[in-house]
């Protein structure tokens, strides 16, 4: 029991066959410290909690073989973390030896996901909603260069002028806003 009691890689708890946690090792309390756990099933996120009660209560009809099962845990970030658990009933305690699952590819490959749909919305709004402005704005410069004969035409033609600015700065914002909410 030493072992796994001085572990840097194992999480390690005991608790009474009820499921309140009368002892845990270091990495075991550092993981399930903004939890706070009473009992073992407080670490699970609820999702999960059914199946890993299940496999506790299988645990003990396999006693003393263990019952391995899979269950996620809420992090301090909010994330949640996949653990493989084995689970021992052993004089009347259930033993819990955990180990993280950490799915790198998984992360990588969703992070790939989200930014290439990030870049494809920006492209997007960007082709429709800042060239459609932009273009008014040109032709009317060309106007009010080769045909703005009197002031109110030239005034009309300022006034859709700046609409069309309005409409791009509008886009721009909304773009910046999408784009600061993704990152």
């Amino acid at each position: 029991m030493y072992i796994l009691e001085t572990s840097p890689d194992l999480l390690y708890a005991v608790t009474d066959t009820s499921g309140t946690v009368t002892k845990s090792n270091e990495l075991f309390h550092l993981y399930t410290s903004h939890i706070q756990p009473n009992a073992i099933t407080d670490i699970i996120i609820d999702s999960d909690r059914d199946d890993f009660i299940q496999a506790i209560e299988r645990a003990k009809q396999l006693s003393p073989n263990p019952y391995r099962t899979y269950a996620q845990t809420r992090q301090k970030t909010g994330a949640n973390r996949y653990n493989v658990w084995n689970i021992y009933l052993i004089n009347s305690a259930m033993h819990f030896i955990g180990v993280q699952l950490f799915d790198v590819t998984s992360v990588t490959a969703h992070e790939h996901e989200r930014l290439k749909q990030l870049i494809h919305d920006v492209a997007f709004m960007a082709s429709h909603e800042l060239r459609q402005p932009a273009s008014s704005l040109k032709g009317l410069i060309e106007l009010i260069k080769t045909q703005a004969t009197d002031l109110n035409e030239l005034s009309e033609l300022i006034d859709m002028a700046k609409e069309s600015v309005d409409k791009t700065d509008a886009a721009i914002n909304q773009i910046v806003k999408r784009l600061t909410k993704q990152i």
